[in-house]
Order: C-alpha cells, then structure tokens, then sequence
C-alpha cells in the first residue's frame, strides 16, 4: 500500500509532466501522440487516486524534475510560471501575500486575523506561515491550485491552495545526491539528501540544506554606507514511512530551520513627489515642511529611489535630508514640540528576519477488507519570528529621548504555535461513492515588542488565537460512461481571540468573535473522449473574518466580516494536437463584503489602518496552459493568464479625501467635509471605489519555457533552455492612480547531464529588471496631527501626508549549479 500522503496530500492537483530529461535526450523516435510523448501523472486531488486527464480542476504544478530543470528558489519562481498565482516578495522573506486569480488583501499579514485568502499546504497540512525559506530540492512537487477549495480544503483557501509534498523515502535502493550552488552575491547553497530502507518495511530519509546570499550590489544604505538585503538558512528534515501490511501506512516528518536575515531592501517615494489629488492632507499644510506642494498622492509609475535606513549608526554623522523634512528649520517658529527628526545613532533595536521554526507531521491510511479508506493527518508548527525594519523607511530618525528607538521603528517578535488535526474515510470505488472528513486547527501567539534593552524576548504586548473546527462531506455519482458529477460541501466555525496589555501585564484591551459559514461545490465533469475532457464547476468560498483589535475599536471598526466569492467556471483538457497538452479555463468571479484598508486618523504606532467590508466586486479570467513535445529533442511550456478585476460597489475613506480637497468622510455616509473649491476642483467629491481593479493585482500573466536536448555521447546529455515572464502593473490602492509598473524577467540556463551527475551554468534576471516588486501606500514622517504644526482648517483631514514605500528587486545574477546523485 502506498501513503496518500506520499503520493499527493489533501490537495487538488493536476499537471502534465515531460519525461525525464536523459530518456528525453536518448529517446530517438518522435510520438505520434501526446500520451506517447507527455507523461500523465496520477493524483489524489480529490483524496482519491485519479488519472490526470479526468480530473475536473484548474491547476499549475511542478515536479521536481521541473525545479532543478529552472533551478526554482522559491515560490516566487513558482509564481512566474503559475497561471493566474501573483507572488510578490514585498517584505522580505515575511508576511507573504499570495494572490490567486486577482484576489488579495493589503492587510495580510501585517493585521492579526487577515489573510491572502490562498492557503498554504505542506504535505496536505492546513499552514499559515511563510514558505518562501523552504528547502526546494527538499520538494518533491508543488501544486498551485486556482478557484476556491473552501469545500474541502478549508479555511483561508478562498481563492485557491499551494501544496508542497515533500520527498519521501525509497524503500527498495540506497539513494541521494548532493547539490553545490555557487553564484553572484556570494550566493552558496550547500544541499544533501539520502534515502532508504531500514527493515524491510521501515524506510527513512534526511535532506539537510545551507543557504547564504549578500545583497545586491545596488542596495547600498547611504545612511550607514552598507549593502543590506542577505539572507541566510540552515535546516534539517527527517523523514521515517512505515508500511507494515498492505493495509496499514504510516509517514512521520519532522524539520526543523533557522533563517537569518539582514536588513530588507526597502526604499520610500516621499510625499515631496506627490503629483495628483491636490488638497489639505499634503505638505502644504504643514509649515515645518517649508514645501508649498499641495498634492495629496502620486499618480503613475512607482520607480527606484536611494535606500536610506537607520539600521544602525549614520556613517558619517551628516543627515541625508529627505525632500519636506528640513534639517535645521522642522520646527516652525514659536513650536515647542521637542524631537529630532534626524538622529544619527542607531534607530532600530532589531532588523531583519530571524525564524526558528520546527515543523512536524504525522499521516496514518487503513484500508479495511472492504475497501473503506481511514485516513488521519496530524501537523504541528512552531515558529519564533522576530522581524525589525526602520519603519518610516526613511533616512528620518525621529527619536524622543537618547537611547530610545526611533519612532516608527518596526521591530516585533512572534511566537506562534499551530495544530492541526484531520479524519478522513472514504468509501470503495463505484458508481456512487462518497467521503466524509473533520478537521480541527488551533494557533496560539504571542507578540512581543522589541528594544535596545530587550533585542532577544521583548515586551509582551498581545496573544491572539484562532480555533477552526469544520466537518466536509463529498459524493460522486457516475451518470454515464461519460458524465459524471460530484457535490462537495464544508461546514466550519471560526473563533478568534484578542488581548492586548500595556507594558506592566495589565489588560487594556480583550475581544473575540466568531463567524460560521457552508460552502459548497459543485462540478460536473464530461469525457468527450480519450484525449478530451469538459467540466463546469459553481463554488462558494469564505475568507475569515476578524477582529480589529484597539485600534479598530477606538474608531468604531472594532470586528470586519467574512469576504465571500461564487466562482463559475467552465474548462476544458485535450490531447487532441500531437505531442501537445493544453488546459483551458475561463471563470467568472462574484465578490461580496470585500475586506479592504480603512485609514485611522489618529495616530496609534505603526498600526495606521483597519479592515473593513467596504463593497463588493468581480472577476472575469481566462488561463491558459500549454505542455508541448516539438520533437524528440525540444519542448516547451506556455502560460498565460487573464483576471479582469472591478469594483462593482464601495466607499473608501481615503478617496473622499483625495477627491475633496483633503475632506474628512463622515463615518457611515457617502459625504462629508469638502473643500473642492479652494483648490478649484470641478470634479464632484465621492468616495466611489466603482469601476476601480483590485490592489496588488495584475491584469495579465504569461510565461514561457523552451529545452532542448541533445547527446553527446555515451551516458552525456547537452541541455539548453530559456525562460521569460511577464507580469502586467499592480496598483498600490483602490484609488488606481500610484502603480507598480510591468516586470519581464528571464532566464538561461546550459549544462551537461550524466547518468548520476549534472553541471549547469545559469543567469536569472538576465535583462537586469530592475522593477520595484511590491509598492505600499505609506505615511511621510515625523508629520502627525500636532496642533501647533498643522495649518489645514477645521474639519479637514489633517493626517500625515501620504508616501510610498516598496521593495526593491534583485539584479542580474550568473552561476553555478553542481548535482551528484547515487
């Protein structure tokens, strides 16, 4: 009996593989078919084993023939070549927002409680973290699937799920390899893998990984005159899979990684380049500025500026002074208000990315003498993340008192500890069958502020928890030798906690919530015949709803609601064209109570919005997947994908203001202050977000990969091949006016491969884009509402002017890679 677990876990799945890369080359006879040329692979997508080419779902997936094919890093090379999956590396390797099919949310991951709404999944375990550390020659697949998995996969996978099955042990033979990566940035992954029997039916594996890279040449700090943005990760699994009887499976994993990494390379567009929106909330309004720019917001391209963080002392002891923030004159005459704007001592108590992280899973499958299928998964997490960054992103170190971390500095601690818990059993193979499954999942974390006093535990400032129980059920009915159809459906309650103290222990703030929810799914699935097949899927999915904590309390947001989609979809796969395998999908998405940014307007550290249900929207999309073997010796993989996003209803508090000259909407209207007229707006005001795309979205995606294969002689291999994405600009907000423009990215890579080695050269990012990944709308510091400093009337929206911070992208890098196996 092979583990579920083992083959493809509790995750919906479905790729068309090429064979591998030596019996490409040595195979000599070109198919006459696809199925001859193009490896199907079997999956259990719906937790049952099933062909690809019958399996009604929209999907990219790689295997890791295909990882070490483009020496993929990362999600982030997963998401260049995923139809429809947008992954930006906004933060750093932290607080990770995945978008799927144009569906995101600016607040994930920053506010406790909101998310993405596309799930992780590590070898079919629910997982909340971030994954872009993990180990990728430790992968053995990953699965990229789109449209929501509410039904059977559960909470967060609203949008889709990413599935990585790690590698399992080989109980027949003694294998391994090791792997030596050497690149530009004194990049150097060492890599080690082996694997096999213990007894004759006890295997295991160890898979161990060091990973360093410096930065980029082009991120040199000019406040502390240093390269920032490297990275660094050790880690270790362990895998043990027992097969004791042939009805009797059992697979325990266990890893455990340390990531440690240096200051993030982020830049900031201040509000000195604001070019639109004129009106009271910009730098006009604050005489300190000595600016007269009276724009409120940056319409256009978000393009590349000097780094310029308090990661530590300033090099020379001279402020590198940001346009709007005067070194000598920021108090206007007559203030009292105390504070530097420009300190030049160290004004973070902590930056990077520092995770220790243990991750643990045990999966069991019985299968009794009547063909019922008993399956129970088990995960646990373990993750201590402390983060820091200069938070103003500015060379401005504004500081109180000596000693004192600036203000606006970023630095946090987490502890974080998740379980999950999974029963499944399923019926024998018929006409009719049916599953039926219940899952559990509990996270418990603590935040802890971090300071110079206190760089390793901090000062405990909050728990949160989130506790989801749910039970699913799905049945298959065969209508035809042609048509079958199948209902899912998934009922689950979600309850979160909040509490806050201040620094003596004491309770200052203590909320929880909970939020129940159906969601089913429905598909019918039609063989037109041996190398085609139609399906149409309606399905509903949830993301959580939560709570907003003080802030959101103390401005009459305390909690936001579920955001909820129907998805309607229509797709077709054929084999139809010799030597060529295509997927294609077309859906319509209907987004309800769609949980987006609300702006405080009092200041309240660095937490500056809520989530709230501010409308709804929609999403038409096509995505088009294309496997093709040319010939024996070349072929190639093609992608492209379409999500149209629009508003379709919604008010925004931020757009009243752009749209009023700076006004102040009034909480549960369409209306408020206006002050159009002193700026000689002719415009009438609104806070209509209609007709708007969706933040962090991009209209358009394609990809392509082309290898060609050739021997050279005896067991030698030569191998070329060449990669290009393309991802379309993604607006900061909801206001569609200040953009991250379009990237094109591509790759070459060239090598030998033996019967058990393989030496490539390699460039990633050949062109050198140098595109921003992600932009965030920010504030300009030190300018908060101080009385005494504002001069904008009465009842305007006096809040610090709006600016920009992103995430720069790293350049051109060549290298090489080195694999031994035995």
């Amino acid at each position: 009996m092979t583990l579920i677990i083992r083959k493809l876990p509790l995750a919906i799945a479905s790729v068309l593989m090429t064979q591998s890369l030596t019996t490409l080359a040595q195979d000599t006879a070109a198919a006459s078919t696809a199925e001859d040329s193009l490896e199907v692979i079997e999956v259990t997508s719906r937790k049952k084993v099933e062909s690809l080419n019958r399996i009604p779902v929209a999907v990219s997936a790689f295997s890791d023939a295909m990882i070490e094919q483009q020496g993929f890093q990362s999600i982030d090379d997963i998401a260049r070549f995923s139809s429809g999956l947008s992954f930006s590396k906004a933060f750093g390797r932290a607080t990770e927002r995945p978008v799927i099919r144009g569906m995101g949310n600016v607040l994930a991951g920053i506010q406790f409680g909101v998310e993405s709404g596309a799930a992780y999944f590590i070898d079919g375990n629910y997982y909340s973290g971030d994954v872009q550390s993990l180990d990728m020659s430790d992968i053995a697949r990953v699965e990229v699937v789109k449209g929501p998995q509410s039904a059977l996969y559960g909470r967060n996978s609203y949008s889709g799920a990413i599935n990585f099955i790690t590698k399992g042990p080989d109980h027949g033979d003694f294998t391994g390899n090791v792997k030596l990566n050497l690149a530009q940035d004194s990049e150097r992954t060492a890599s080690a893998y082996i694997s096999g029997p213990l007894t004759d039916w006890l295997a295991a594996s160890l898979s161990v990984r060091d990973y360093q890279v410096d930065g980029d040449d082009d991120w040199r700090n000019i406040v502390t005159d240093e390269i920032v943005g490297g990275e660094d990760t050790r880690s270790v699994s362990l895998v043990l899979d027992a097969e004791p009887s042939d009805k009797f499976g059992l697979r325990f994993r266990l890893q455990s990684q340390e990531d440690r990494d240096e200051t993030r390379p982020f830049f900031f567009t201040p509000s000195s380049e604001n070019n639109c929106a004129p009106g009271y909330r910009s730098l006009s309004s604050w005489a300190a500025s000595g600016s007269a720019n009276n724009f409120q917001y940056f319409c256009g391209e978000i393009k590349n500026q000097p780094i310029a963080l308090n990661d530590k002392a300033d090099a020379d002891g001279i402020p590198n002074e940001v346009p709007g923030v005067p070194v000598n004159s920021f108090l206007p005459s007559g203030s009292t208000f105390f504070g530097t704007p420009y300190d030049t001592a160290d004004g973070t108590a902590y930056d990077g990315v520092g995770r220790d992280l243990i991750i643990s899973s045990l999966a069991m499958d019985y299968e009794t003498d009547a063909g019922y299928a008993l399956s129970l998964a088990l995960g646990y997490r373990d993750d201590d993340t402390s983060t820091g960054s200069d938070g103003d992103n500015t060379s401005v170190n504004y500081t109180f008192a000596p000693g004192q971390e600036a203000f606006f500095a970023n630095t946090s601690r987490q502890e974080t500890k998740d379980k999950t818990v999974e029963l499944t059993l399923r019926s024998p193979e018929g006409k009719l069958a049916w599953m039926a499954g219940a899952f559990y999942y509990d996270q418990d974390r603590d935040n802890f502020d971090l300071t110079f006093e206190d760089t390793k535990v901090g000062i405990f400032q909050d728990n949160s928890s989130v506790t989801n129980k749910a039970i699913y059920a799905s049945v298959d009915y065969q209508f035809s030798d042609k048509l079958d159809g199948t209902f899912e459906a998934r009922w689950a309650e979600e309850e979160k906690t909040v509490t806050e103290f201040d620094p003596s222990g004491q309770v200052t703030f203590d909320a929880d919530g909970n939020w129940n929810n159906f969601t089913p799914r429905a598909t019918l699935n039609y063989r037109y015949d041996d190398s085609t097949i139609f399906y149409g899927i309606v399905a509903q999915g949830v993301k959580p709803g939560g709570i907003n904590g003080s802030a959101g309390a103390d401005t009459g947001k305390p909690t936001y609601e579920q955001e909820e989609i129907t998805t309607y979809e229509l797709g077709i796969k054929t084999s139809a064209l010799d030597n060529v395998y295509a997927t294609v999908s077309m859906f319509y998405n209907d987004v309800t109570d769609v949980q987006l940014t609300t702006p405080l307007n009092v200041p309240s550290g660095n937490i500056t919005s809520v989530a709230t249900n501010q409308g709804a929207g929609e999403v038409l999309g096509l995505e088009l997947d294309v496997n093709a073997q040319f010939t024996d010796k070349l072929s190639g993989r093609f992608t492209y994908a379409l999500a149209d996003t629009k508003f379709t209803k919604g008010c925004d508090d931020f757009q009243w203001s752009l749209t009023s000259g700076g006004g102040v909407l009034t909480p549960g209207t369409t209306t408020g202050t206006d002050f159009s007229a002193d700026f000689g707006i002719t415009t009438p005001a609104s806070c209509s977000i209609e007709g708007n795309a969706f933040p962090l979205s991009s209209k358009h995606q394609a990809s392509a990969f082309l290898e060609y294969i050739t021997p050279i002689s005896g067991e030698l291999d030569a191998f070329f091949n060449v990669d290009a994405s393309y991802e379309s600009k993604k607006y900061v907000q909801v206001h569609n006016l200040a953009y991250v423009p379009s990237a094109i990215i591509m790759g070459a890579r060239m090598g030998v491969n033996g019967e058990n080695w393989r030496v490539s050269l390699y460039a990633r990012n050949l062109t050198d884009e140098d595109a921003p990944i992600l932009t965030s709308r920010w504030l300009g510091i030190p300018y908060f509402t101080f009385s005494s400093l504002n001069t904008a009337p009465e009842g305007a929206d006096n809040g610090s002017p709006r600016a920009f911070f992103s995430a720069a992208r790293r350049g051109r890098q060549v290298g090489i890679d080195m694999t031994y196996r035995f």
